[in-house]
């Protein structure tokens, strides 16, 4: 790996960080396409460069995660029997995800998901101003445990922290303001992400098609770079979000999202 290379990992990160903290998402997005490039420009063959890409994408996400979702806690934006009950229910879908992921092939995965994020983010987009007496917060088990199953699944086989999906469903159906919906949304993503990082380097153990340095389907050192870009901004992004006032999340949200639903059915 080059200086050039190693600086374009760096501001790859930049990017996916800010976007994690604004939007309380994993980064992802940005972060696929630079990686499958970046994996298919250094040798790496096309059987193995999406699942490689996708864990790697996934390990990152944890660190700007991370570094997000302490900032929406310390600004009390975090719901955190939620993020428990959500994230419970993500380790079981990520393990579920990680297994079909590893026996399928990415495109027709990405375009299903890119359809769900633009229904999404249509719905974002339509929902009018919520009226001030607004009802409270459902954190019913069963509601949050089959958000964070869909979450887990969409997560793995998408190789993004899950955030574009939940998010629409915390805000439009289990009532979250948006701000603490994004709060919610980055803490449940570090365990998520864990959980899809592990059962990547389980499924990809030992394939001899994986370059040197790679625990299954995880690079490591490629990820260093771009882990070292976004913890700096994703707390940036984050206190961002904070002084942002929620109508403009909503839309700005919305889309985010559909730029998502493009990218990921085109690329």
């Amino acid at each position: 790996m080059d200086l050039m290379q190693i600086g374009l990992l760096l501001l790859a990160g930049g990017v996916a960080g800010f976007l994690a903290g604004f939007f309380g998402v994993g980064g992802g997005i940005i972060l696929v396409p630079i990686l499958l490039a970046y994996f298919q420009a250094t040798g790496v063959t096309s059987l193995v460069a999406t699942h490689l890409t996708f864990g790697t994408s996934l390990l990152i996400i944890i660190f700007a995660s991370s570094s997000s979702a302490y900032q929406y806690a310390r600004n009390d934006h975090t719901v955190w029997k939620a993020v428990l009950l959500l994230g419970a229910g993500s380790i079981l879908g990520a393990f579920v995800g990680t297994a079909v992921a590893a026996d399928l092939a990415g495109k027709s995965l990405q375009r299903i998901f890119a359809a769900v994020v633009f229904f999404s983010a249509i719905r974002l987009l339509s929902e009018q101003r919520k009226p001030k007496g607004e009802p409270e917060m459902n954190l019913g088990i069963v509601g949050l445990l089959a958000t964070g199953l869909m979450v887990g699944i969409v997560s793995a086989l998408a190789g993004v922290g899950g955030g574009v999906f939940s998010i629409p469903i915390m805000y439009s159906l289990l009532h979250f303001p948006m701000k603490k919906a994004l709060g919610t949304s980055s803490a449940t993503i570090v365990i998520t992400a864990l959980a899809s990082v592990i059962g990547y380097v389980l499924r990809g153990w030992g394939n001899p098609l994986l370059p040197p340095g790679t625990l299954g389907y995880v690079d490591p050192l490629s990820a260093i770079p771009i882990i070292v870009g976004t913890l700096p901004t994703a707390a940036l992004g984050a206190a961002a979000a904070h002084r942002t006032t929620s109508g403009v999340l909503r839309k700005a949200f919305a889309g985010f999202l559909v730029i998502v639903a493009i990218k990921m059915f085109f690329f």
